[in-house]
């Protein structure tokens, strides 16, 4: 990829995320107006964990079968769409409760699609030793566009009102699909798997079942998926326990809640422009290690808090934690082949949107319990708990080589892909020499 391709490619990226923050917003709004009950915005939040639980594995082929990149910007069109016909329906008073909810699944949908396809489009076109930098770019543009989108959303929603509010948040999905097909333009077309021609459903049960064997044969791609799950469960909670944390525990207004989510963005934004030079200059293995034990720290911290200032320097320590993520990801995605990175990730993702069900149910039946700060406290202790499990692994063959990018030789370097086949031979076969 070029640089001015890079830029496209971060640029649809922050745009599509501008929109996901008005989304969250307007959304939450629209479905209390359309029912009338503040529950019903939980509901839409389920919604959105539903494509990841439910259809990952059949985004997961169509990704490795097809051309990631249409794929990408198309999904983007259909959020658009959605949003467009959602205006229309709720400005003319016929959008009712079902139809707000099918929104909600249909736009998490095209996330979903969008998410998948780009990191198969970028495994294709780039070396995957060099995917640690566009997933930071990726993470980069996405919590800049989505801090200033819900920045932005509660201002144009008073200015203009719910109907223009939709029509802008469909529009930031149109110029995303329109930087997207300009990526995928100067990508071209990508080089297509053996056998995606096929069609049929066995072909498909036979790819999925190849996509549930390349992980059983690669231990260290469920170890790093292991990793950003755990990751992931932070998120859920955070997400799911921020809001009554301020208003039960700390008893600030939601001035002071959309401050201390700023401060997590402000620090994956900051980590995100330097997680890659760190890890070449000191190493995967410490960045990583250093990412949870920072992410214990400031999940400990945040249960102690008790003002506005402390709060907001413990989640600007969460989001710097949050590049263990984009790590995690990009040596999972050196792990796999190519041809399987969508049904791997997609597999994954399905285990993530389980994850969510289960940490926002712990939130629910917490409500009004004030247990909010024993939980951040046990999410602490359970990071904490990954690191031993890191170094203790990191000693051991391929996740050791991935987390020490070349074995090193005095005449020669033994890569990643050099190691698998090796490891392949035959016993009866002579090993080449250094």
């Amino acid at each position: 990829m070029t640089p001015s391709t890079v830029r496209l490619y971060a640029a649809a990226i922050a745009t599509a995320k501008i929109g996901t923050g008005f989304f969250f917003l307007i959304n939450t709004w629209l479905i209390i107006e359309i029912t009338g009950r503040p529950s019903s915005a939980a509901v839409t939040l389920v919604m959105t964990i539903l494509p990841s639980l439910l259809l990952s594995p059949f985004i997961g082929l169509a990704v490795d079968r097809g051309q990631p990149a249409r794929l990408a910007y198309r999904a983007e069109i259909l959020r658009w769409f959605v949003l467009i016909a959602y205006g229309a329906l709720y400005g003319s008073g016929h959008a009712t409760e079902a139809i707000g909810y099918a929104v909600s699944f249909l736009v998490a949908l095209g996330n979903e699609i969008q998410v998948l396809a780009w990191r198969a489009a970028l495994i294709r076109a780039v070396p995957s030793a060099r995917m640690l930098r566009l997933n930071a770019l990726t993470a980069v543009g996405g919590q800049s566009g989505q801090i200033l989108g819900a920045a932005a959303s509660g201002i144009v929603l008073a200015a203009v009102g719910p109907v223009a509010t939709v029509a802008l948040t469909a529009s930031t999905y149109l110029i995303s699909a329109v930087l997207g097909f300009l990526v995928s333009r100067r990508l071209g077309p990508q080089e297509l798997p053996a056998g995606a021609v096929e069609r049929g459903p066995r072909r498909h049960l036979r790819d999925l079942s190849a996509g549930l064997r390349h992980i059983a044969a690669r231990p260290e791609i469920g170890f790093f998926y292991g990793l950003i799950l755990a990751n992931m469960t932070v998120i859920f909670g955070i997400n799911g326990m921020l809001a009554p944390f301020v208003r039960e525990e700390l008893r600030l207004g939601p001035k002071a809640f959309g401050q201390i989510d700023a401060g997590y963005a402000l620090g994956a934004i900051l980590s995100g422009l330097a997680i890659a030079r760190l890890a070449e200059r000191f190493g995967r293995r410490p960045i990583l290690v250093l990412g949870f034990i920072t992410m214990a720290a400031s999940l400990a911290a945040f249960s102690q808090t008790q003002g506005l200032v402390p709060a907001c320097l413990t989640y600007v320590g969460l989001g710097i934690s949050f590049q263990t993520t984009v790590l995690a990801l990009s040596l999972a995605q050196q792990a796999t082949d190519p041809a399987f990175q969508g049904r791997v990730n997609a597999s994954f993702n399905m285990l993530n949107g389980l994850a969510g069900l289960v940490i926002y149910g712990i939130v629910a039946l917490s409500a009004g319990h004030h247990l909010y700060r024993q939980l951040y406290l046990g999410q602490a202790a359970i990071m904490l708990g990954l690191v031993p499990i890191i170094l203790i692994a990191s000693r051991r063959g391929r996740i050791g080589l991935l987390l020490r990018p070349a074995i090193t030789h005095p005449k020669e370097t033994l890569s990643y892909e050099d190691f698998d086949r090796l490891e392949s031979r035959r016993p009866n076969q002579p090993m080449p020499r250094w």
